[in-house]
Protein backbone atom coordinates (compact mmCIF):
# COMPACT_ATOMS: atom_id res chain seq x y z
CA UNK A 1 0.00 0.00 0.00
CA UNK A 2 1.58 2.90 -1.02
CA UNK A 3 2.02 6.03 1.62
CA UNK A 4 -0.33 8.19 -0.03
CA UNK A 5 -3.44 5.65 0.38
CA UNK A 6 -2.68 4.87 3.65
CA UNK A 7 -2.43 8.70 4.48
CA UNK A 8 -5.69 8.76 2.96
CA UNK A 9 -7.41 6.20 4.90
CA UNK A 10 -5.75 7.13 8.15
CA UNK A 11 -7.94 10.41 7.28
CA UNK A 12 -11.15 8.92 6.32
CA UNK A 13 -10.50 6.97 9.73
CA UNK A 14 -10.22 10.12 11.47
CA UNK A 15 -13.06 12.07 10.00
CA UNK A 16 -15.01 8.71 11.03
CA UNK A 17 -14.28 9.02 14.98
CA UNK A 18 -14.59 13.00 14.68
CA UNK A 19 -18.19 12.84 13.08
CA UNK A 20 -20.12 11.58 16.09
CA UNK A 21 -18.23 14.15 18.11
CA UNK A 22 -19.65 17.10 15.74
CA UNK A 23 -23.46 15.85 16.22
CA UNK A 24 -25.28 18.90 17.68
CA UNK A 25 -28.63 20.74 17.66
CA UNK A 26 -29.39 24.22 15.97
CA UNK A 27 -31.84 26.19 16.95
CA UNK A 28 -32.86 28.04 13.37
CA UNK A 29 -35.55 30.40 13.71
CA UNK A 30 -37.96 32.65 11.55
CA UNK A 31 -38.71 35.46 11.07
CA UNK A 32 -35.99 36.93 13.25
CA UNK A 33 -37.89 40.05 13.38
CA UNK A 34 -42.17 40.74 13.28
CA UNK A 35 -43.36 43.65 12.30
CA UNK A 36 -47.00 44.53 13.08
CA UNK A 37 -46.89 47.55 10.87
CA UNK A 38 -49.65 50.19 12.53
CA UNK A 39 -51.62 48.83 15.50
CA UNK A 40 -54.44 51.22 17.57
CA UNK A 41 -53.20 51.83 21.20
CA UNK A 42 -55.20 49.49 23.08
CA UNK A 43 -55.35 46.63 21.27
CA UNK A 44 -53.22 43.66 21.34
CA UNK A 45 -51.22 42.19 18.08
CA UNK A 46 -49.67 38.74 17.85
CA UNK A 47 -46.39 37.67 16.50
CA UNK A 48 -45.63 34.60 14.83
CA UNK A 49 -42.09 32.92 14.62
CA UNK A 50 -41.09 29.20 13.67
CA UNK A 51 -38.67 27.45 15.30
CA UNK A 52 -36.55 24.49 13.56
CA UNK A 53 -34.22 22.29 14.36
CA UNK A 54 -31.63 21.58 11.28
CA UNK A 55 -29.15 19.76 13.86
CA UNK A 56 -28.57 16.43 14.20
CA UNK A 57 -29.48 16.00 17.54
CA UNK A 58 -32.32 16.39 20.19
CA UNK A 59 -33.03 20.39 20.46
CA UNK A 60 -34.58 21.47 23.83
CA UNK A 61 -36.07 24.69 24.39
CA UNK A 62 -35.14 25.75 28.22
CA UNK A 63 -36.68 28.97 28.40
CA UNK A 64 -38.49 31.58 26.36
CA UNK A 65 -38.71 34.64 28.41
CA UNK A 66 -40.41 37.82 27.51
CA UNK A 67 -38.76 41.45 27.80
CA UNK A 68 -41.64 43.29 29.70
CA UNK A 69 -45.23 41.81 31.48
CA UNK A 70 -46.91 43.85 28.18
CA UNK A 71 -45.85 40.58 26.10
CA UNK A 72 -46.73 37.29 26.79
CA UNK A 73 -45.24 34.01 24.88
CA UNK A 74 -46.72 30.55 24.10
CA UNK A 75 -44.63 28.07 22.87
CA UNK A 76 -46.44 24.30 21.54
CA UNK A 77 -43.29 21.96 21.87
CA UNK A 78 -40.34 22.39 24.26
CA UNK A 79 -38.43 19.69 22.52
CA UNK A 80 -37.74 19.06 18.73
CA UNK A 81 -35.58 15.97 16.78
CA UNK A 82 -33.66 16.81 13.95
CA UNK A 83 -35.95 18.45 11.31
CA UNK A 84 -38.87 18.95 13.12
CA UNK A 85 -40.31 22.76 13.85
CA UNK A 86 -42.90 24.38 16.37
CA UNK A 87 -44.73 27.68 16.43
CA UNK A 88 -43.83 30.24 18.92
CA UNK A 89 -46.63 32.86 18.84
CA UNK A 90 -46.04 36.42 21.46
CA UNK A 91 -48.74 38.82 22.04
CA UNK A 92 -47.99 42.30 22.59
CA UNK A 93 -50.87 44.46 24.48
CA UNK A 94 -50.52 48.45 23.22
CA UNK A 95 -52.60 49.29 26.35
CA UNK A 96 -51.65 52.86 27.58
CA UNK A 97 -48.63 52.74 24.25
CA UNK A 98 -47.94 55.50 21.44
CA UNK A 99 -45.48 55.54 18.84
CA UNK A 100 -42.48 52.75 17.94
CA UNK A 101 -42.47 49.69 19.81
CA UNK A 102 -39.62 47.02 20.10
CA UNK A 103 -40.49 44.35 22.12
CA UNK A 104 -37.53 41.19 22.58
CA UNK A 105 -38.71 37.73 23.28
CA UNK A 106 -35.28 35.64 24.65
CA UNK A 107 -35.27 31.84 23.88
CA UNK A 108 -32.91 29.83 25.61
CA UNK A 109 -32.17 25.96 24.33
CA UNK A 110 -29.20 23.63 24.10
CA UNK A 111 -27.64 24.55 20.97
CA UNK A 112 -24.04 24.75 21.29
CA UNK A 113 -23.18 27.81 19.04
CA UNK A 114 -26.24 29.78 19.75
CA UNK A 115 -27.45 29.09 23.95
CA UNK A 116 -29.70 32.32 23.93
CA UNK A 117 -31.34 34.09 20.91
CA UNK A 118 -33.73 36.60 20.28
CA UNK A 119 -36.57 37.68 17.75
CA UNK A 120 -38.02 41.10 17.74
CA UNK A 121 -41.28 42.50 17.56
CA UNK A 122 -41.74 45.52 16.38
CA UNK A 123 -44.53 48.28 15.15
CA UNK A 124 -46.28 51.63 15.75
CA UNK A 125 -49.24 51.98 18.13
CA UNK A 126 -51.28 54.43 16.99
CA UNK A 127 -53.38 56.62 19.40
CA UNK A 128 -56.58 57.51 17.94
CA UNK A 129 -58.08 58.71 21.40
CA UNK A 130 -55.78 60.88 23.87
CA UNK A 131 -56.97 61.22 27.69
CA UNK A 132 -55.33 63.92 29.28
CA UNK A 133 -54.09 63.60 32.10
CA UNK A 134 -54.22 59.36 32.05
CA UNK A 135 -54.16 58.70 35.35
CA UNK A 136 -55.93 60.90 38.48
CA UNK A 137 -53.20 61.64 41.06
CA UNK A 138 -54.38 62.84 44.57
CA UNK A 139 -51.87 61.97 46.68
CA UNK A 140 -51.76 63.43 50.39
CA UNK A 141 -54.58 65.15 49.66
CA UNK A 142 -56.78 66.79 52.15
CA UNK A 143 -59.73 64.88 53.73
CA UNK A 144 -63.18 66.29 54.28
CA UNK A 145 -63.58 68.88 51.34
CA UNK A 146 -64.73 68.44 47.81
CA UNK A 147 -61.84 67.43 45.39
CA UNK A 148 -62.31 67.98 41.19
CA UNK A 149 -59.90 67.37 38.66
CA UNK A 150 -60.56 67.71 35.03
CA UNK A 151 -59.76 65.66 32.41
CA UNK A 152 -59.66 66.34 28.47
CA UNK A 153 -60.21 63.75 25.79
CA UNK A 154 -59.63 64.06 22.06
CA UNK A 155 -59.31 62.40 18.42
CA UNK A 156 -56.09 62.96 17.56
CA UNK A 157 -57.04 63.58 14.00
CA UNK A 158 -60.02 65.09 14.53
CA UNK A 159 -62.61 62.56 13.58
CA UNK A 160 -66.02 63.03 15.27
CA UNK A 161 -67.09 60.82 17.82
CA UNK A 162 -69.16 60.27 21.18
CA UNK A 163 -68.91 59.69 24.20
CA UNK A 164 -71.84 56.56 24.95
CA UNK A 165 -71.16 56.40 28.36
CA UNK A 166 -68.72 56.79 31.89
CA UNK A 167 -68.70 53.98 34.37
CA UNK A 168 -66.59 54.97 37.86
CA UNK A 169 -65.99 51.99 40.01
CA UNK A 170 -67.41 53.94 43.46
CA UNK A 171 -71.00 55.10 43.45
CA UNK A 172 -70.09 58.24 45.45
CA UNK A 173 -67.58 59.29 42.32
CA UNK A 174 -69.49 62.48 40.03
CA UNK A 175 -68.60 63.03 37.00
CA UNK A 176 -69.63 65.56 34.70
CA UNK A 177 -69.00 65.44 30.64
CA UNK A 178 -68.82 68.56 28.79
CA UNK A 179 -68.80 68.79 25.06
CA UNK A 180 -66.11 71.09 23.68
CA UNK A 181 -66.51 70.04 19.98
CA UNK A 182 -67.34 67.21 17.95
CA UNK A 183 -63.94 65.49 18.62
CA UNK A 184 -63.20 66.97 22.28
CA UNK A 185 -64.48 66.42 25.57
CA UNK A 186 -63.82 68.03 29.03
CA UNK A 187 -64.43 65.87 32.34
CA UNK A 188 -64.89 66.57 35.81
CA UNK A 189 -64.67 64.00 38.26
CA UNK A 190 -65.22 64.83 41.80
CA UNK A 191 -64.58 63.24 45.43
CA UNK A 192 -67.02 64.25 47.68
CA UNK A 193 -66.27 66.06 51.41
CA UNK A 194 -67.67 62.70 52.85
CA UNK A 195 -64.94 60.54 51.08
CA UNK A 196 -63.45 58.44 54.07
CA UNK A 197 -59.72 59.36 54.48
CA UNK A 198 -57.28 56.58 53.71
CA UNK A 199 -55.86 54.91 50.19
CA UNK A 200 -57.31 55.52 46.81
CA UNK A 201 -58.03 52.80 44.29
CA UNK A 202 -60.48 53.47 41.85
CA UNK A 203 -60.83 53.89 37.99
CA UNK A 204 -62.57 55.43 35.23
CA UNK A 205 -63.91 54.02 32.14
CA UNK A 206 -65.19 55.74 29.26
CA UNK A 207 -66.47 53.91 26.77
CA UNK A 208 -67.23 55.33 23.21
CA UNK A 209 -68.08 55.09 19.30
CA UNK A 210 -64.51 55.28 18.14
CA UNK A 211 -64.30 52.34 15.99
CA UNK A 212 -60.07 51.95 17.41
CA UNK A 213 -60.92 53.38 20.87
CA UNK A 214 -64.24 51.96 22.10
CA UNK A 215 -63.02 52.01 26.03
CA UNK A 216 -60.42 54.27 27.66
CA UNK A 217 -59.52 53.36 31.50
CA UNK A 218 -57.84 56.23 33.73
CA UNK A 219 -56.51 54.74 36.95
CA UNK A 220 -57.84 57.15 40.59
CA UNK A 221 -54.95 56.78 43.05
CA UNK A 222 -53.94 58.64 45.89
CA UNK A 223 -54.45 59.15 49.58
CA UNK A 224 -56.90 60.71 51.60
CA UNK A 225 -55.16 62.70 54.77
CA UNK A 226 -57.20 63.44 58.20
CA UNK A 227 -57.52 66.96 58.28
CA UNK A 228 -55.71 69.84 55.90
CA UNK A 229 -52.04 69.61 54.46
CA UNK A 230 -49.85 72.22 55.83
Amino acid sequence: MTPLRTSFISMLGLFSLLSPLAAAPKLVISPETFDFGEAPSGESVQASFSLRNEGDESLRIAHVRTGCGCTSSRLEKRELAPGQETPLTATLSLRNRSGPQHQRVTIGSNDPDAPSRQVHIRGTAIRHLTLRPSSVLLFSAPQGQSITRTLALHSENQTPFHILSVEVTHPDLAIAVTPVSSSSYRLALTLPPTWPAGRISEALRIHTDHPHAPLLTCPITGTLQNGDTP
